[in-house]
């Protein structure tokens, strides 16, 4: 697991189950760097405000490093068939799904 802080993603909103998600920045890598985790807010509600949006990697087995995240720049990306998360690096980027939602 690492965390890291994605000020280029801060404050950009998403739609995913018929509500609105602005991300916070934060992001936590997983699983190898298979999964990533972003923290969001509804940014016009105050129950159930926070949730984590899950992002899943389209092509294995390249991942970002979770232990050596080094230079890596996140973008969002809407697409015919989702949204996705661009993890671009000097040598490399990758592609990760949004496939969940979990409310905290």
């Amino acid at each position: 697991m690492a965390e890291i802080h994605a000020a280029d993603l801060e404050g950009e909103r998403i739609r995913y189950n018929d509500d609105t998600w602005e991300f916070t920045g934060t992001l936590d890598v997983k699983r190898n760097g298979e999964l990533i985790h972003a923290e969001a807010k509804k940014p016009d509600r105050v129950r159930k405000n926070r949730g984590t949006l899950s992002f899943t990697l389209q092509n294995p087995p390249a991942s970002i490093n979770p232990g050596n995240l080094g230079s890596v720049g996140i973008s969002l990306e809407e697409r015919d068939d989702g949204q996705y998360l661009v993890a671009a690096r000097p040598n490399a980027t990758n592609t990760y799904k949004l496939d969940s939602l979990s409310y905290s």
